[in-house]
């Protein structure tokens, strides 16, 4: 019996205060063996698209990576295949993602050749209107979610205040000598790949952390409220990772996009994770749990703590008001696939898909002949 491969499931885009955010540069590199843009209007397929080749090459045994879409985390944006050096993006917008090494690397899958296309105008009005309501209910969403992101610093500063900056410098370093015991720093800096682990969508914060973390042998939980300096303890990490020469993999805030909450190290199996609301994670037995608390003086905490809970208790209003449109951006969504869905051709879209997997497997068989002539 063939083991299922094993399937990883990350976000490569996000919902944020500064808007749409995208890391989708980092999905594949550019010299993978190939990339397929699929591109298509909302309701063609493209998600089902991905979704049954990734099943199909699972039950094969090959690991995958499903990025899901934020705004409609039901919904995926994208599927690699680790081993293999291939991968399947959605190049629609907001994520728009055209060929980089066109032929030699990307190849674009165009679904709109499989629409009726004098049905699909016959909708122009109501496509345009759904399009105007996206639009307008996103731009209220992000509105929201900067105003969360302003309340959510004021939520920090009392931990800052409170924070003893030499005992969490130690925590960090003896984090660090743990980690990376007697590995040198190399003449050759690692590579930093940057996704989301978890993303705020119509059903709120979710995250697949469970996916990207448990592999791993060794596992730090990071605990404390906001403003105990998780976050620099996590970058001190990806630092000294990348300094050793490590491939290292790090997932960002979305409500912070440059500020770092995962930490992955596979060649070591080791990951450093962030516990919080809106993103938790529940730890297991044999996790490492530190609690960045302990770096605070509690009395400087105990003195401001009504304002630490009028803070959370605005950030939460403010934060939950920016998913409910979200929510009705995905509403507006479904209305617009209930333009396409019904005219495609999805006989055809069925048979270009099962060509493609069968090009897949063909590079899939490059690789492991590759893998034994050491290439």
């Amino acid at each position: 019996m063939i083991k299922r491969g094993y399937v990883k499931r990350v976000f490569p885009g996000n919902n944020t205060p500064m808007g749409f955010f995208s890391y989708y540069d980092y999905i594949l590199p550019k010299d993978s063996r190939r990339i397929y843009v699929i591109k298509g209007g909302p309701g063609v397929g493209k998600s089902t698209f991905m979704t049954s080749i990734a099943k199909h090459m699972v039950d094969l045994g090959y690991d995958v990576e499903v990025h899901h879409c934020s705004s409609d985390n039901n919904s995926i944006d994208g599927v690699v295949f680790p081993a293999i050096g291939v991968g399947i993006v959605d190049g629609t917008s907001p994520h728009v993602v055209d060929p980089k090494v066109p032929g030699a690397v990307d190849e674009i899958i165009w679904l709109g050749e499989f629409w009726d296309e004098d049905a699909v105008r016959a909708k122009k009005k109501e496509i345009l209107q759904s399009q105007r309501g996206i639009e307008s209910v996103f731009g209220r969403a992000y509105r929201y979610l900067k105003a969360a992101q302003v309340v959510y610093e004021d939520w920090e500063s009392v931990c800052i205040e409170a924070l003893d900056c030499g005992k969490a410098n130690i925590t960090a370093q003896r984090i660090i000598d743990e980690c990376f015991d007697g590995i040198p720093v190399s003449n050759k800096p690692g590579v930093e790949r940057k996704l989301f682990a978890s993303a705020i969508t119509p059903d709120g914060m979710v995250n697949y952390l469970n996916t990207i973390v448990s592999p791993c042998r060794t596992r730090y939980v990071i605990q404390g409220e906001p403003g105990t300096g998780k976050s620099y303890l996590l970058e001190k990490v990806k630092r000294a990772a990348l300094e050793r020469g490590f491939f290292t993999e790090a997932y960002y805030c979305p409500m912070h996009p440059d500020k770092v909450e995962h930490v992955v190290v596979p060649e070591l199996g080791l990951a450093l994770t962030k516990s919080i609301a809106p993103h938790t994670y529940i730890p297991g037995p044999a996790d490492k749990i530190i609690d960045m608390n302990e770096c605070t003086d509690a009395a400087v905490v105990a003195d401001h703590k009504p304002y630490a809970e009028r803070a959370r208790n605005e950030f939460e209003r403010l934060f939950n008001l920016a998913i409910f449109y979200i929510s009705q951006a995905k509403q507006y969504h479904d209305a617009m696939e209930r333009c396409y869905a019904p005219n495609m051709d999805f006989g055809g879209i069925n048979k270009l898909r099962e060509k493609i997997t069968e090009k897949i497997l063909g590079y899939a068989r490059e690789a492991e002949r590759a893998a034994v002539n050491g290439e």
